[in-house]
Formats: C-alpha cells, structure tokens, sequence
C-alpha cells in the first residue's frame, strides 16, 4: 500500500490535531489549578501585608491600652466595691428618670489584670428616660457597658424590661503581710 504526499499531510495533520487535543484534555485541570494557586498565592500575600500592618500598630495599641487602663478605677485588692458601683448605677438612673426596682450582682470575674462585675437589673420608665441612661453609661470611660437589653411595652405607656451592666476596675495588690514577730523566750 502505497501512501500518497496528500494523504501522508493529513495524516501528520490529523496527528497533530489530536496531540494538541489530548495534551488540552489532559492539561486543562493542572492549568485551572495553578490559576487557583496563583489567586490562593495572592491571597496569602495580601494577608501576610494585613498582619504586618497591624503588628507594626502594636506600639499605637498598646499605648492606648495603657491609657484606657488609667481611666479604670482601683480598688484595694480586699474591698468590696459591689455598693460603690450599685450607688453609680442607680445615681446615673435616677438622674434620667429610669426606676430600678430590683439589682442582683452576680460574681467578680477576674480577667487578666483586670476584674469585671455584673449587675441584672429590673428597670421601668420612659422610653427617652432609657436612652438617656444609657447614653450616660456609654459616657462613663467604657467602664460601665450594658449587654442584654430587654424592652416590653406597658398599658401606662411605661416601658419595664431587663438589662445587665457590667462594671470594670482594676484592683491594687495587696501588701505582703509583715513578719510575725516570735515570742519572747523562743529563740533560734
């Protein structure tokens, strides 16, 4: 069998055709994922870029954190400031109007250096009586902060809801307790 020029050049044709089709086939997933790679590579990039920023903030950061503690009130490491701050609270309440029929303080926590106090508080008033009052707890140098606020409606158009405020301050150390003096007559 004798194979002629013209069809010996489609042959070479059709081969290449079907070289460039099979290695397309086959490369098109590697191709998709280094493209993928390529934006992952990017991402990573840009991360590594937002991580610097923020550590070289660090100095920025900590000097406001050394303010904000400053701010904070202190107290001696064996006080009990659970009256100090339930007298702040209903102060701040009663100067807006607001009725605090009923506080329960729950337990110090303490986080790091810092200690932190919980007051559930029963409130009933008006509703500008709220805002203001919690207006003026926002103005207390992030010392005062509410969570879990509860609103309900009243027939007298008077509001009755819940709220819990936490308090922070930090504390003191204590002074280490002096040296027990011995008795007279035992000595060492």
């Amino acid at each position: 069998m004798k194979v002629s020029p013209r069809e010996m050049t489609l042959l070479w044709v059709t081969g290449v055709v079907a070289l460039f089709g099979v290695t397309y086939l086959l490369a098109q997933p590697r191709i998709k994922e280094w493209k993928d790679l390529g934006g992952k590579q990017a991402e990573a990039a840009r991360k590594v870029q937002a991580t610097e920023h923020l550590l070289s903030q660090g100095p920025l950061w900590d000097r406001k954190l050394a303010e904000f503690r400053k701010k904070l009130p202190q107290y001696p490491a064996d006080k009990d400031v659970t009256a100090d701050l339930l007298i702040r609270i209903e102060k701040l309440a009663s100067a807006n109007g607001l009725v605090l029929p009923s506080r329960e303080v729950e337990k110090e926590a303490q986080k790091g250096d810092m200690h932190e106090l919980a007051v559930n508080c029963k409130w009933e008033g008006k509703l500008d009586a709220l805002v203001h009052f919690l207006f003026d707890l926002q103005n207390e140098d992030a010392i005062l902060d509410v969570s879990q606020l509860t609103v309900s409606p009243n027939e007298k158009k008077v509001l009755r809801g819940s709220l819990t405020v936490y308090c922070s301050y930090s504390r003191t150390p204590s002074a280490t307790p002096a040296k027990k003096p011995e008795p007279k007559g035992q000595e060492k």
